[in-house]
């Protein structure tokens, strides 16, 4: 008798945490938002397209998502996030600072596809699908 009742109570019990499980997932996949497809395409060197992942680092480091040899460039100069939907750009505390559209940062800015980011003398257009 104790057994059914157990069984019963782990065959009503099973869907439930199932379903909260679900439910978790795609509230915090909603909540977050998924990337979209982006990436910088080199205004001066056409040739050169980075794919944007949701943290991406410029800087001269080679360790760099998008690595920028240029002596004016930070080894960590700017960075590219995606978080709630949208894109951002912020410098990351580099010494010449990081340019949108021809005007020096000093927040975070949201990023809109045809912008142009200026760092050292490489300059960069946002594109996103």
């Amino acid at each position: 008798m104790i057994r059914d009742w157990g069984l019963l109570v782990l065959r009503v019990l099973s869907p439930v945490v199932l379903y909260a499980f679900l439910g978790t997932i795609i509230y915090r996949l909603w909540k977050t938002g998924v990337p979209g497809s982006a990436r910088l395409v080199a205004v001066d060197a056409p040739a050169q397209v980075w794919q944007l992942s949701p943290a991406t680092v410029i800087g001269r480091d080679a360790a760099s998502t998008v690595c920028v040899p240029d002596d004016f460039v930070s080894a960590r100069h700017a960075e590219i996030n995606f978080r709630d939907g949208k894109w951002w750009l912020a410098d990351a505390g580099s010494t010449n600072g990081t340019f949108l559209n021809q005007n020096r940062m000093s927040v975070p800015v949201m990023l809109h596809s045809g912008d142009i980011i200026t760092i050292g003398s490489r300059k960069f257009r946002f594109e996103q699908d």
